[in-house]
């Protein structure tokens, strides 16, 4: 199905770099171009990255071999290769060849050792709040005004990076923004719009955010960026840009300013599956207040430079009036 003639990698960064090539870098059959309308209409949001990874490792199905997937050391990436094969088979009726190899290789969708990489990012001290909010104030102060802006918006909504380009589309759209956000409860509401904000296994139902807070990302004079484009935006300005900090930022935030673990999750897209939250959790009907007021010390935090800045330039206009 797929051939393996050389080729030349170039494209996505976060692909290439890990021998993962562009779909149109090979020399496709038909079938191959059936099998992406088939993820189409499968619905699947992340479409060329399962062709890319097929196109790595389709040859497990057709030999049986899988140890091209055991020996990956990521457990990310053999999750990646792991969905890619089973849209793979399930499109050209090996499935059940596919549950075999994964039986007969011991594949999981886990590996075990989450536990201990979540252990080791807790104690990276490269990776500490005071550390991501410096890098992230960094994109803020090299990009242009609307990027950087974007940056701010999507710590205090807590969004996935992609999700905060569409919310930010949502809110510069008269119509849409009539239905998205609720200014009585100061809340939007990702799920009124199911297509964009509940994916099969990501999802994003409401977030907290004040009037104030939504204005640096409304009446957006330019076109509004595609994550790729704030990402070639960092680059030109020598500045390593990874929109996911902004995620951990936010949670981190929360859960210092003593927001539980649970609303946290419910805030991010998470609902846990336990008794307790299922049926006995109630929230408190300060819940909306207190995560705004601890939104509001990020905010000032983010807009701290935006502050220097302005005064030095009051400054320096002060001294040439002078």
């Amino acid at each position: 199905m797929f051939e393996s003639e050389a080729h030349t990698e170039r494209g996505s960064p976060s692909l290439v770099g890990r021998g993962i090539a562009n779909p149109q870098d090979y020399v496709l059959a038909d079938t191959v171009a059936d099998f992406e309308s088939y993820l189409k209409a499968q619905k699947k949001r992340n479409v060329r990255q399962i062709m890319c990874y097929a196109q790595k490792y389709h040859t497990v199905l057709e030999t049986g071999d899988a140890t091209a997937i055991t020996s990956l050391s990521s457990g990310a990436l053999r999750r990646h290769a792991m969905e890619s094969l089973t849209a793979l088979s399930k499109f050209n009726g090996s499935y059940d060849r596919w549950q075999g190899i994964r039986k007969c290789y011991s594949l999981k969708w886990t590996s075990g050792d989450e536990s201990l990489q979540s252990l080791q990012r807790f104690f990276n001290p490269d990776l500490s709040l005071d550390v991501i909010l410096q890098r992230i104030k960094q994109m803020v102060d090299k990009t242009r005004t609307q990027i950087g802006n974007i940056v701010r918006f999507a710590c205090l909504v807590g969004l996935r990076p992609t999700e905060v380009i569409e919310s930010v589309k949502l809110l510069n759209n008269s119509e849409s923004f009539a239905i998205y956000y609720d200014p009585k409860q100061m809340t939007l509401t990702h799920f009124r719009f199911p297509s964009v904000f509940l994916r099969q296994t990501k999802k994003a139902y409401i977030s907290f955010v004040t009037p104030e807070m939504l204005q640096i990302v409304q009446d957006l004079k330019e076109k509004i960026p595609t994550y790729g484009a704030i990402r070639h935006a960092c680059m030109k300005v020598g500045v390593s840009m990874d929109m996911r900090f902004c995620r951990k930022v936010f949670a981190s935030h929360l859960r210092h300013s003593g927001i539980q673990p649970e609303v946290v999750d419910m805030l991010q897209g998470r609902v846990s599956q336990s008794i307790l939250t299922r049926h006995y959790l109630v929230p408190n009907a300060q819940l909306r207040d207190n995560v705004l007021a601890s939104l509001t010390e990020l905010w000032k935090k983010l807009r701290q430079n935006e502050w220097k800045r302005k005064q030095e330039i009051m400054s320096v206009t002060f001294r040439e009036d002078k």
